[in-house]
């Protein structure tokens, strides 16, 4: 099996340290092809940076989808994944929403932390999108300045944990997801610290990924996520304008 993990923000560092946590998840067998966005911001935080990203996502599937069995969009807030299904002939995954089925699965309360504020309601809008919301009781977000995102999971660990604690002792939560590729794989790694389950939106993908390209699902061809007509486009990439003007 061979899954594409896309990145949809810009920075390299964040890409490996998603692609190892995910490939440490994979399978005997899975092989993950990680890229990055070819252009976009540092790390996506709000809505307009999320709407640049839906078309990385699509660039980066356009130009690298071929001989893969699904791909994840490897940032929280799923930006681009409804397009994304609709654009491309194989399964696709966020991590947000792999996240908040897997939470559904151990607990009845979950909560979301993560690093800063503006993620906050986004991240509430993307579980309301999804139809996930009904037992999102928080999302807590520590609002500090994050001069460096790939360090933002050593530096602010301890911060991270504390609000994990003040989401299952004030909002009861019963499951913990950790919300963000910067801190991709801190699930893990602090599991033992936390008095219920802890996700990380990444792992889940990978996991959730292999099931379903397990279950061989046909392409959709009617409903909304068939692949739409061709039409006249201007000013894509080569690839995203052959995608988009051919059948």
């Amino acid at each position: 099996m061979k899954l594409l993990l896309i990145n949809p923000n810009v920075t390299e560092a964040m890409t490996t340290s998603m692609a190892a946590e995910a490939q440490r998840f994979a399978s005997p067998g899975t092989e993950i092809t990680s890229v990055t966005a070819a252009f976009g911001t540092q790390y996506i935080e709000n809505r307009a940076e999320a709407a640049i990203a839906g078309h990385a996502v699509l660039d980066a599937l356009a130009n690298h989808m071929g001989g893969h069995d699904a791909a994840i969009v490897s940032a929280f807030g799923d930006p681009g994944l409804a397009a994304a299904r609709e654009f491309a002939d194989m399964p696709i995954f966020g991590i947000e929403e792999s996240a908040l089925l897997t939470a559904w699965t151990l607990g009845r309360r979950f909560s979301i932390v993560c690093l800063t504020g503006r993620l906050r309601r986004w991240y509430q809008e993307c579980a309301e999108e999804h139809g996930l919301a009904a037992r999102l009781v928080s999302v807590r977000a520590l609002d500090v300045p994050i001069p460096d995102i790939t360090a933002a999971k050593d530096k602010f660990r301890d911060r991270l944990l504390e609000e994990c604690t003040r989401a299952i002792e004030q909002d009861e939560a019963e499951v913990i997801i950790f919300g963000g590729g910067p801190i991709a794989g801190l699930a893990r790694e602090a599991a033992d610290q936390i008095p219920v389950p802890t996700l990380d939106g990444v792992s889940c993908a990978v996991r959730l990924a292999e099931a379903v390209v397990g279950l061989h699902p046909r392409p959709p061809m009617r409903g909304s996520f068939a692949r739409p007509r061709p039409k006249p486009a201007k000013g894509l990439s080569p690839a995203l304008m052959r995608r988009i003007v051919q059948e």
